[in-house]
């Protein structure tokens, strides 16, 4: 194996010990510190809250260690800049949990758009939705915390395909209160207009409105070129429908596409397909010295998704006003 889990570390000892029996029973540990004082390693994964990820990653990379974080890396764009500071000081680097970019499905449509019958991208459309989202790690609202805590994957997406955001324009909606629904007060959505640097156009569609359960989520990314557009749904159909003809029968109307559809697989694994697999194992590749950012998400792009979530929030609750995407 490429990985080879050599300690872990819980404040709760009972946790720690849960998790090493996932892992060969390795030695656990409650104080960091004593754990990197006594173990060699070449990387640390650092899970948990945002606010204690800020907390506990900045002191393992003062260590010169590499570090993965989950996404995002920190509560604020703010606090995830301090944290890319704290690693360029110290010579190291951190990736942050944005498993989309390794999903198969997106790494097909990525490769489509670089193909040269494929053309310039125009618009980007992406869609999101799933049930109520909870406040959580101490953020004032449960509306800032869906952004902040769910929605940074999908502005994270939208970078990796369109490049950096200049400007959003949101409009918001929070349905009246109803007593009978206990999640009544978390629901909302965001229907945001986004232009990009690189000139494209495009919308983000972000709902906890659609579904009674949390993980009952609806995903779907469009990319639209010129008589061209590539569809990405649920991380695990792509659809590639063709500006040209690959067949001489006459048609009168209708269009040609290219289809790949993995749900079908009774051997599809949600990690691998999700990107959770191939994420972990480029962290071990680029702690071995094997292979270099790539398609990875770090600490800088934490900082940039956070950015447009914070902007389209600025938008949302300013009457829908364009608002100019920070950068860096």
């Amino acid at each position: 194996p490429r990985i080879e889990i050599v300690a872990v570390c819980d404040l709760l000892e009972e946790k720690a010990r849960a998790a090493s029996r996932l892992f060969n029973a390795c030695p656990v540990y409650t104080d960091m510190h004593k754990m990197l004082d006594e173990v060699e390693v070449d990387g640390v994964f650092a899970i948990g809250p945002a606010p204690t990820q800020y907390e506990v990653a900045p002191q393992i990379m003062k260590r010169g260690l590499p570090v993965y974080v989950e996404k995002p890396s920190a509560n604020t764009s703010k606090e995830a800049l301090e944290m890319v500071k704290i690693a360029e000081d110290n010579g190291v680097w951190g990736q942050v949990g944005f498993m989309k970019r390794f999903a198969p499905a997106y790494q097909m449509a990525q490769n489509i758009l670089r193909k040269p019958e494929f053309g310039p991208l125009n618009m980007l459309n992406c869609k999101w939705g799933q049930g109520a989202y909870p406040r959580i790690w101490g953020i004032d609202s449960a509306q800032r915390a869906f952004l902040i805590g769910q929605c940074c994957h999908l502005t994270d997406l939208i970078r990796y395909f369109g490049g950096d955001v200049a400007t959003v324009q949101t409009i918001f909606r929070e349905p009246p209160q109803n007593p009978a629904d206990p999640h009544e007060s978390t629901r909302c959505a965001y229907l945001t207009n986004v232009t990009f640097q690189s000139g494209v156009i495009g919308s983000l569609n972000l709902s906890n409105m659609e579904t009674g359960g949390f993980r009952d989520l609806e995903e779907r990314l469009e990319l639209i070129s010129m008589d061209n557009v590539v569809t990405v749904h649920r991380v695990s159909h792509v659809n590639w429908r063709r500006g040209d003809e690959w067949d001489e029968t006459p048609t009168n109307s209708g269009w040609y596409s290219y289809d790949y559809d993995s749900r079908g697989m009774s051997v599809r694994s949600s990690h691998a397909a999700n990107g959770y697999v191939g994420e972990v194992q480029h962290f071990a590749l680029r702690c071995l010295g094997e292979a270099d950012k790539g398609i990875s998400g770090d600490l800088m792009d934490s900082v940039k998704s956070l950015q447009i979530g914070e902007a389209i929030y600025e938008s949302a609750m300013n009457g829908g006003k364009i608002v100019e995407v920070r950068q860096g």
